[in-house]
């Protein structure tokens, strides 16, 4: 008998209890290593808090104009014109962080401790995992599943990127030149919960391509039925949107146009998955 298939026997013969001890070493593990990564945030709070803010700082301008540059070219055309306008134009967000209260500070530290200390075990957290279901996986099974969970991880890091660099400075500058003549002073705790929120929501809602490609691998939905349901899923995108983002329209809006690109992005994935049925046979 094949080792990989005596592996899988002596999975299959463990009882309910050691499976929940296992279970239990795990999660002990992952708790230890998130509390060690949330120790050493804290030593390094002042680059963290720096990464925090640096949305405030940045200029989507001032990155279109660099991205213009880079792949035009700086010339006298109007192509040239437009980089030059963008980085003229190109501020920061007129705002400051305040604290509300006295325990806000201390507040804000700790979950900024607690996020990065979760960022920081990610790889731990995810070996756990990967570790605990992969001896209920075939043979044939486990050749997708690593790719697959590299895939997933990969559009979860570009969805909290493109939030980090074009979402939050747009609406964070959007939103301080609203009311002119007010003055912008925002808790330093709701500024964090706002910027977590939208990584996150951002992070989660790039998976759409793979969620499509997995219904149809399941044979739940094909790519002809997702073709079919544009027009249901357009209304799904934009409650999703406002669901995941903050409450405004300008994040729903930013949140449901790249959704709507991601979709027809999983139609492709599906009718890739749909081509070759027999290599997931």
């Amino acid at each position: 008998m094949p080792e990989v298939d005596i592996q899988e026997d002596l999975a299959g013969e463990m009882t309910f209890w050691e499976h929940l001890e296992e279970l239990r070493r795990r999660i002990i593990v992952s708790l230890i290593s998130v509390g060690i990564f949330m120790i050493l945030s804290l030593s390094f709070s002042k680059p963290i808090e720096r990464i925090m803010k640096l949305p405030l700082d940045l200029s989507t301008n001032r990155l279109l104009a660099f991205l213009i540059d880079r792949i035009f070219g700086q010339d006298a055309t109007f192509v040239g014109f437009l980089s030059i306008s963008l980085r003229a134009s190109a501020i920061g967000v007129d705002a400051k962080l305040i604290k509300d209260g006295p325990l806000e500070g201390i507040m804000a530290y700790l979950k900024i401790s607690i996020t990065f200390g979760i960022l920081c075990a990610s790889p731990i957290l995810i070996y756990q995992v990967w570790a605990f279901v992969l001896p209920a996986f075939t043979t044939k099974e486990k050749q997708f599943a690593l790719p697959l969970f590299l895939i997933i991880i990969l559009f979860f890091i570009i969805g909290a990127l493109f939030a980090y660099f074009i979402v939050a400075p747009v609406v964070l500058g959007f939103s301080s030149k609203l009311f002119e003549g007010t003055q912008n002073l925002w808790g330093i705790e709701r500024y964090f919960n706002f910027l977590v929120q939208l990584l996150l929501g951002f992070g989660i809602a790039f998976e759409l391509p793979i969620v499509m490609s997995f219904l149809s691998f399941i044979n739940v939905i094909n790519a002809n039925g997702f073709r079919q349901k544009r027009s249901v899923a357009l209304v799904g995108i934009m409650v999703l949107s406002a669901f995941l983002t903050p409450a405004d329209v300008l994040s729903m809006l930013l949140m449901a146009i790249p959704l709507i690109l991601l979709y027809e992005l999983g139609i492709f994935f599906s009718f890739l998955v749909e081509q070759e049925p027999e290599v997931y046979a």
